[in-house]
């Protein structure tokens, strides 16, 4: 009888120290993770501070004075047939801008008070690539976005397949006046639109009257250059 007392007051100081261990543990890991933790990111932190190598203000200065932005154009029209343009953006006040044609620097201005410049250039035949880059001292920016504007100087070609120039005409009315010029050219017969494709090529069907016919045919290209010719032909039935 006094075993069983004994063994039964054992097994309960056993659970007793069990269950204190587990509180123990328990509260070991709360205190880790409260301020445990913690402290070791503080003190990391800490050591990184006193060990990392500080930007001076010298050299952030140096950073800001070698940056320069890049000046930005306004709209340019996609084609003229105008050879002078005039060439306008905005910048920072006190700086340079430098405009390149085709891949060449052409000129550079102070940008004005009010933050706008404007350049007078000449462009050449065909494609001509504008862009501009601004200077501070030793310094320049990046290129502007790059702008392409094609000069047309003189009229679209325009050829004539049918009919031909003083030819007799019979029976069929109305006929074809079909021919070739550029693309993107608007074509009229006279007066009348034609039907015109991607390569250049028009057709319209053109109702004659008895007798002589003059067939005038117009070509304007997108900037208003234009070319014209005029045939004459005979119809009879």
């Amino acid at each position: 009888m006094r075993r069983s007392r004994l063994s039964r007051k054992s097994q309960k100081k056993s659970i007793q120290t069990l269950v204190l261990s587990i509180l123990g543990i328990g509260l070991i890991l709360f205190l880790l993770f409260r301020y445990g933790i913690p402290l070791i990111s503080d003190a990391s932190f800490l050591f990184g501070r006193v060990t990392s190598t500080p930007k001076t203000n010298d050299s952030k200065q140096n950073e800001d004075e070698s940056y320069v932005p890049s000046p930005d154009l306004d709209s340019l029209p996609k084609a003229t047939k105008e050879q002078s343009i005039k060439v306008t953006g905005t910048s920072l006040t006190g700086l340079t801008v430098a405009i390149y044609l085709n891949g060449s620097k052409d000129n550079e201005i102070e940008v004005d008070e009010d933050g706008t410049f404007e350049f007078d250039i000449e462009l050449t035949e065909g494609d001509n690539i504008i862009k501009t880059k601004t200077i501070k001292g030793a310094n320049e920016s990046e290129f502007s976005d790059s702008v392409t504007v094609t000069y047309k100087k003189s009229g679209p070609e325009l050829s004539i397949e049918s009919p031909s120039d003083n030819s007799e005409l019979k029976g069929q009315n109305p006929i074809e006046v079909k021919g070739k010029t550029d693309p993107d050219v608007t074509v009229t017969v006279n007066d009348f639109q034609a039907v015109s494709a991607f390569d250049g090529s028009y057709s319209y069907f053109l109702t004659l009257k008895g007798g002589g016919n003059e067939i005038k045919i117009v070509a304007v290209d997108l900037v208003g250059n234009k070319t014209e010719k005029i045939i004459h032909v005979n119809y009879s039935q």
